[in-house]
């Protein structure tokens, strides 16, 4: 009896000697805390505190709310064998729900060995929400001409975290102080309401809304910085406001026209004449470096370039062009392209277009006006003298008697 229970007693030690122990060694976790709608990633140590080599080891991660697996992640791997004494890191992605609030959340961890599950382990991770942060990402246009009028499109991105409430947006510093102290107007301010509204603008969502600008006439041509106040509030109702700014490029655009004046000929098939163009700047800007391009289909000028320099705002100028028109024209009207070439205050090229029509006469026509004036000519110069004649045969010698 006493062989049995001895007998007994060594198989119960050789088991015990040879069972696998498998214990959650440590887990960490990065960002700590976890921000929602975004993830963490989880370190797990699964080590074999025994000294036996372990069947085949599963390990899995067992979440509520707030936490999730992206689609097509499982919640559980296999980790094999695990040798005695020997350790195997587990990594994860877990997700944090946009909604969840600030607070503590457990997720639950275990290991099953050939089937025989061990207990859970809990873990707890921090989950705190970053303040909703609204930046400008974009502005639309980013020039215009003083005087004007014009709706600025401003795309906004929640880039925080959590969702912003009661969001308003608009320029309300209508005024700058210098650091003398000075109070100056600004050039640039917001037409209509001071703030544009929106209910709400959530993690990562982009929106546009739009101000209404206006430029005082006399604003110097330049880039300025235009002050935009964006106030908030977040789900616990805590109240932001910042002021950004964005670049708004003032300038005074030259506007330029041009017609047909007069001709030294007038215009017939096979013909020369000399064309007067007129050129006016009707616009608030300078054009500089003004190049004039004639072209047309009727026939062919002298010289289809005319440099004419810098033209001021409310300018004018003209210039005279040759052309020999072709032989097979109609009597009717011809088009005349004419491109004006110039550059704006900050260097960048334009160029206006204009279409005039050049008139072209039948020369039988031309030949009767011509005709008919030197026959006018005749006749008053006949008048003339037969006017002289009758003065110094009647008149003169009456008065001489």
């Amino acid at each position: 009896m006493k062989k049995f229970v001895f007998f007994l007693a060594v198989l119960l030690f050789a088991a015990t000697v040879n069972a696998v122990n498998l214990d959650i060694n440590s887990v960490t976790y990065s960002p700590s805390p976890g921000v929602p709608g975004q993830y963490v990633d989880l370190w797990v140590v699964v080590k074999n505190t025994s000294g036996a080599e372990s069947g085949n080891v599963d390990f899995i991660l067992d979440l509520d709310y707030p936490f999730s697996l992206d689609p097509g992640i499982l919640a559980e791997k296999n980790l094999g064998k695990i040798r005695g004494n020997d350790s195997i890191l587990v990594k994860l992605k877990v997700r944090i729900d946009s909604e969840a609030l600030n607070g503590t959340y457990t997720v639950r961890m275990r290991t099953v060995e050939e089937g025989t599950s061990s207990k859970s382990t809990p873990y707890n991770i921090d989950v705190k929400r970053i303040s909703p942060q609204i930046e400008i990402i974009s502005a639309e246009p980013v020039e215009i001409a003083s005087g004007q009028v014009t709706g600025i499109n401003l795309n906004l991105k929640n880039i925080g975290s959590g969702k912003a409430l009661d969001v308003l947006v608009g320029s309300i510093e209508d005024r700058t102080v210098t650091s003398t102290g000075v109070v100056v107007e600004r050039e640039i301010k917001q037409l209509g309401s001071s703030f544009v509204y929106l209910n709400e603008l959530t993690q990562g969502q982009e929106e546009t809304v739009v101000i209404i600008l206006g430029v005082n006439p006399e604003a110097d041509q330049q880039t300025y910085m235009m002050p935009i106040t964006i106030k908030f509030k977040d789900e616990e109702l805590t109240e932001y406001s910042s002021t950004k700014y964005i670049g708004i490029k003032v300038t005074q655009n030259a506007e330029m026209d041009s017609v047909i004046s007069g001709y030294s000929v007038k215009p017939f098939s096979g013909g020369t004449t000399e064309i007067t163009f007129d050129l006016f700047n009707v616009g608030a800007g300078d054009a500089k470096s003004l190049v004039v391009e004639l072209s047309t289909e009727a026939g062919v000028f002298d010289n289809t370039k005319q440099f004419i320099g810098t033209m001021s705002a409310d300018d004018f100028d003209s210039f005279k062009a040759e052309i020999k028109l072709n032989n097979d024209l109609q009597k009717g009207e011809y088009p005349v392209t004419v491109a004006m070439k110039y550059k704006d205050q900050y260097g960048a090229e334009e160029i206006a277009v204009k279409t005039l029509m050049l008139k072209v006469y039948d020369i039988t026509e031309i030949s009767t006006e011509e005709f008919n004036i030197w026959f006018y000519i005749v006749v008053l110069i006949v008048l003339f003298f037969v006017g002289r004649f009758l003065y110094k045969k009647f008149i003169k010698k009456n008065n001489m008697k």
